[in-house]
Formats: structure tokens, sequence, C-alpha cells
């Protein structure tokens, strides 16, 4: 009895008509890419302005999270183009050339740009049209102040960008100084001609060249699509669905590459922006007879036909599928980012070295020259102290370091550094020194820990003082006793 009434329900409940509510994909795939695109330029300007990648002309190195790296550092510095240079080669595999579509600053400028010169222009005011035609403007649109206002929607995002590789090869405390025009900044003006000149090439590429840059000279494109694969990130049309398609063109409209996404293949220059697939699903969804899903959309993986068996060893799972492609590069990311951690936890924060520096008529060393070079943007004091010269004592019988005063003397015991930097500290040596080898050591220590040691042989003659033979000893060895 139980059965047949579960069975009388379940009849009535399959007879009720259930309808599902599409919702465009218009209103969620463009606004998510929008706020990605403009996310992706903030995080490009944050990059330089919080120290975590730049590079320092002036001394000649890489700074990463806050410290230089100079080429000395090798662990970091390979580590860190492995972990970049694998990460970028997986990212290629999984979504093809989705960084031109979803993170690019200059198709986002040319977006940007196509919008504004749209709305105070109309559609077809393009200033460089490779097909012959002119510039053409809507009549009720002429006006000069839509003029002036579209010279300065252009201007101002050109003047941001131009600061862009300004502040990934200067510090900010200068880009700040000729912003406000304090300091030094009026009197070398160098770098007003390079922001000039920048402002000049962006503004040159949103308002003409925009989207015919991606299009013809973008290599970085092209670099990508080299990595793409029958399982990389792409658009689907909808074959079972193709007697419903408008033949609208309404896709390849949308398309800035002017691409029909029905005929779509792994080399066919998309990026991915998906703004074909945001047409044909608004424009299906404004159906009267019935709103649905339109025909395109993204996928990702191999699809297999109905006719076509798939083999029992191939993952189901995209993202498993992904992973085994990609084996050799995520090896070596872990391994790059292992030799990064391996250098960073290594790093030496300071360096110093002893050279000769002058000699006095007779040829005699006189001087010595103590380069000290802090690679921190943080504050630190940097104590030095000369030990040995046992030879001193031996072959003159002095009795222990207070005997040398005036013999060997620095010209100050402490460098203090507010920020990176180098700086250097003079040792003099008097030229009553006797005749003998005398063999010392210069210690540096600081005051966040870090300790460092030189050797140093100074040889005297006579009356010639011999060249003195310098060598280092350790970078952070520990004092004996």
């Amino acid at each position: 009895m139980k059965k047949s009434q579960f069975a009388s329900a379940e009849a009535t409940l399959k007879q009720i008509p259930i309808r599902q509510e599409h919702v465009p994909g218009a209103k969620t795939l463009h606004p998510s890419r929008r706020l990605l695109q403009y996310l992706s330029l903030f995080i490009i300007i944050m990059i330089p302005l919080t120290g975590l990648f730049r590079i320092d002309l002036e001394s000649g190195c890489f700074i990463l999270l806050d410290r230089q790296l100079w080429f000395s550092d090798f662990l970091p510095i390979f580590g860190l183009w492995l972990f970049v240079a694998s990460l970028l080669v997986m990212s290629y595999s999984m979504v093809g050339s989705a960084f031109c579509g979803w993170m690019c600053p200059q198709n986002t400028a040319a977006e940007y740009a196509d919008m504004l010169t749209l709305k105070l222009l109309g559609r077809s005011a393009n200033m460089l049209d490779l097909s012959g035609e002119k510039m053409q403007i809507a009549v009720r649109k002429k006006s000069w102040l839509n003029y002036l206002l579209l010279a300065l929607g252009l201007l101002l995002p050109a003047m941001l960008y131009a600061l862009i590789p300004l502040l990934y090869f200067n510090p900010p405390s200068v880009i700040w100084s000729y912003i406000t025009l304090s300091g030094n900044a009026l009197q070398s003006g160098s770098l007003y001609w390079i922001f000039l000149i920048l402002t000049a090439v962006f503004l040159y590429d949103i308002a003409v060249l925009k989207h015919l840059w991606c299009k013809y000279m973008c290599f970085y494109r092209l670099w990508q699509e080299s990595f793409k694969s029958k399982h990389s990130l792409r658009i689907r049309y909808d074959e079972r669905r193709a007697e419903r398609c408008l033949d609208c063109h309404y896709c390849v409209d949308a398309c800035v590459f002017e691409l029909d996404p029905r005929t779509t293949g792994v080399i066919d220059n998309c990026i991915n922006c998906g703004a074909c697939v945001t047409a044909c699903d608004d424009l299906n969804s404004q159906r009267k007879k019935s709103s649905e899903a339109g025909l395109l959309s993204f996928v990702m993986g191999e699809e297999m036909s109905p006719n076509k068996e798939q083999h029992s060893s191939a993952p189901k799972n995209p993202v498993l599928a992904f992973l085994r492609r990609t084996k050799k590069p995520l090896l070596a990311m872990l391994a790059g980012a292992l030799l990064l951690g391996v250098g960073l936890a290594g790093y030496q924060s300071e360096e110093f070295s002893v050279s000769h520096m002058a000699e006095n008529s007779s040829g005699k060393i006189l001087d010595y020259r103590i380069s000290i070079a802090h690679k921190l943007f943080s504050p630190v004091t940097i104590s030095l102290q000369i030990k040995g010269l046992n030879g001193l004592s031996d072959l003159n019988g002095l009795n222990g370091l207070n005997d040398l005063n005036g013999l060997i003397r620095l010209d100050k015991q402490q460098v203090h550094f507010e920020t990176a930097g180098r700086q250097s500290v003079i040792l003099h040596v008097s030229d009553a020194l006797p005749a003998g080898l005398y063999r010392f050591r210069v210690l540096a220590r600081a005051d966040n820990g870090w300790s460092g040691v030189f050797q140093a042989t100074h040889f005297v003659k006579s009356s010639v003082n011999s060249s003195p033979t310098v060598r280092r000893a350790g970078r952070n060895p520990k004092e004996k006793k």
C-alpha cells in the first residue's frame, strides 16, 4: 500500500513543470573581468611602492622584499627567475592568453579608450583604421566640450601609465619629490623629460593604436599562444543547439580581434576575454518566447565526442589532467621556490671589504679603505674593531694594543645607516711603523646581529712597503676567544 502511494506521489511531482530562471552572464562575467583588470593595474603600481620588487639603477641591483639583491646573491635571483618563469608557463598551458583579456594593462587602457570614445564621439570614431576609412564622429556629439573631455580623459591615464616604469627604476621618494617639485627635482630635470616622452608614447598608444598593438605588435601574446593546447581554456560553441543561433554576428562584433568564436581552434589569436560569451548570453536572455543561455561558453580540457571512448588512464578531472601535463614546469616552480627560500634565509644584509688606498712618496702603503654596504632599507649601526697585530708586539716588544696608539687607527669606530647605502672608513697606518710582517683582522658587528671579518697582512721593508695581501676569512664567522 505504501509503495503504491509513493509511486503515485512521484508521478504527480513529475507532472509539475519546473522552470529554471537563467541569469545572463553579462551580469557577472563582464563586471568580474573589469574588476580584475583594475585590480591588476593597482597591483602593478603597488609592487614597486611597497618594495616587493624594483630595479635600482644607481646601485646596480634588484630590490626584492625591501632588500637589495646583488648579482653575487645568486640563489635568490635564480630562484625567483625560475619560479616566475615556470609559473607563467603553467598558466599559459592552463588558461592560454587569458592574461591579455583579463589582466594586461594595455588591453585595459584600450578598452577604456573605446568606452570613452563611444560615449563622447560615437562608435566609429577611430583615429587609426587599417581599412582606410576616415574617422567618423556622430553629428549629435560634435562639440568642443566632448573634444575637451576626451582629451583630458585620455591624457590622465597616459600620465598614470608613464609613472609606472619610473616607479620600477627609481625610489618612491625620488618620484614623490618630482611630483611635489621639492628637493633637487627642479635642478635636475632629466626625469621630467623622461616622463614627458613616456606620456607622449602612452597617449599615442591609448588614443590611436589601442587594440592594433595587441593584434599586430605584441610579442608577449604570441609567446603565450605557443604554450596553448587542446586542453587549455578556450571558447566552446554548442553545436547541439546550432539551430538556435540567430546568425546576428553579435559575437563577432563584440570581439576586438574580429574573430568568429564559433570556429575558433587551438591557435586562433583569442585572448579569452569572454566578450563574445557575454554578448551571446545577453542576447539570448532577452528572447521574448524563451530565455535561455547563450551558445558560447568557456571550457577547459579535451571534450570527448559521443562516438569516442576516453582512455582509461586519462584523468577526468581537468585540474588533475593539467597537473599531469605540466609535471616538469611544476617541479621547476617548486625548485625555484626552494632556491628562493634558501637564498633569502642565508641572505647577508651587510657586505664589507678592505683594500689599500694611498701611498706616500717613498711607496709605503699608509691607508686602507674599509668599504661597508648596508643592503636593507632600515636603520643600522655597524661597529668596527682592529684585532691581531701580533707581529708588531713580537718584533718590537710592545705590551698589548695600548702601545699602538698613533701607529694604526680608524678615523671612526661606528658607521650609521638610515637606509640602504655604502660608506667608507679609512684605516690609517703610520709611516713610523718598523719593518716587519703584521697580520691583523678587521671585525665588523651590526646591531641587527650581523658580523663579518677580514684578515689582512701588512708587510713593511726597511724603506719600501710592498703591496698588502687582503683576503676574506668569512662573511659571518664566529670569533674565537
